[in-house]
């Protein structure tokens, strides 16, 4: 069987990928497998690291360009598909998705969709309508008509090693003494300016109660080194053990970095980006802030809240472990393993 597998416009849309097409090798070893992402290097940098192949196609972005760049990927995506003639396609979402999506259509090739956030974005609503199968990351915060669409809550599937970190490897990699509590600062995959602007305002104060590992983001700078502070831009082969190594997270509210901080039982601070593509993360944050194990603080409040309100959980323990079971609560571990199956009844 073969199955090709796509999304692309950040790394939130390649990773979930990544998890199912681990999953489908697990089920079935003799498998063939292709990705088609973005023509953005750090997706194609991802998957080269994890040993997969894949074809780079154009990513249509919003500009004049829009049109001639959305039918050159359209282009480009039929000729990958007519060159590897796949079984069923695995669409994650994102911009490069569509034209990948509508390729498939039209050579009557099943297509399994998955949509990460709590909210649909605007090309998973479009690929929704030609999906055999519609799997949803977390509750929709509205109801898809079931005489239209075939809908199953799957979760968001993460990679296995994700979950397999070691906390003196973290200690380790970060050279923290692990003496305090440690604060993982994660912005997705993109990072987010507005939190490295926070943490390098305030570390000083920050570093009297915990130590940070900072994830700034690609060509984000976060602060200068100092003892209890460790940044780096992108960590995914350390990522397990940083995760490993954290007792509490501050992050955006993208739904996979949710699930990967609730597959290790990481109390959160959420702080969603707003106004963008349906207002996902706010949705997102809220969903998850009622597990009880992450709480949502508005940006805007950021500067004046953070330290005391880190302060406050840091110094209860029980309080701080009660919130990362409850964490847990929102992950579901056999999320990649149902969507695998999912995609090897789906051949045409």
């Amino acid at each position: 069987m073969k199955i090709l597998l796509s999304g692309g416009g950040s790394i939130g849309h390649v990773a979930p990928c990544v998890a199912v097409a681990h999953a489908l090798r697990e089920q079935e070893p003799g498998m063939e497998l292709h990705f088609l992402c973005s023509d953005r290097p750090e997706e194609q940098e991802f998957l080269r690291k994890e040993g997969l192949p894949f074809t780079p196609i154009s990513l249509p972005r919003r500009s004049w360009k829009f049109p001639f760049i959305f039918f050159r990927a359209l282009r480009e995506a039929g000729r990958a598909l007519d060159a590897f003639r796949p079984d069923a396609i695995f669409s994650k979402g994102g911009a490069v998705s569509v034209p990948v999506a509508l390729a498939a259509r039209r050579r009557r090739i099943p297509i399994v969709l998955h949509e990460s956030d709590a909210v649909m974005g605007r090309a998973n609503r479009l690929i929704a309508k030609w999906a055999k199968t519609v799997c949803t990351g977390m509750p929709l915060s509205y109801r898809l008509s079931p005489a239209t669409y075939n809908i199953v809550h799957t979760g968001n599937p993460i990679r296995p090693a994700l979950t397999q970190g070691s906390r003196l490897q973290g200690l380790a990699i970060t050279g923290l003494p692990g003496k305090k509590p440690v604060l993982l600062v994660i912005g997705g995959s993109q990072g987010a300016q507005a939190l490295n602007e926070v943490v390098t305002a305030h570390l000083d104060a920050l570093l009297q109660q915990c130590d940070i590992i900072h994830i700034t983001g690609p060509g984000k700078a976060g602060a200068s080194p100092r003892p209890g502070y460790w940044s780096c831009p992108f960590a995914q082969e350390y990522m397990p053990h940083l995760f490993a190594t954290a007792n509490l997270a501050l992050s955006r509210s993208g739904a996979s970095v949710i699930t990967e901080l609730a597959a290790n039982g990481i109390p959160t601070i959420l702080v969603p980006l707003r106004g963008v593509a349906q207002d996902h993360q706010e949705t997102n944050a809220r969903a998850a802030e009622k597990s009880g194990g992450c709480i949502v603080m508005e940006q805007k409040n950021l500067p004046a809240a953070l330290v005391p309100t880190l302060t406050r959980y840091l110094k209860d323990k029980t309080a701080l472990a009660t919130m990362g079971e409850k964490m847990r609560t929102l992950y579901r571990p056999e999320a990649a393993k149902e969507i695998a199956n999912i995609l090897s009844q789906a051949r045409k």
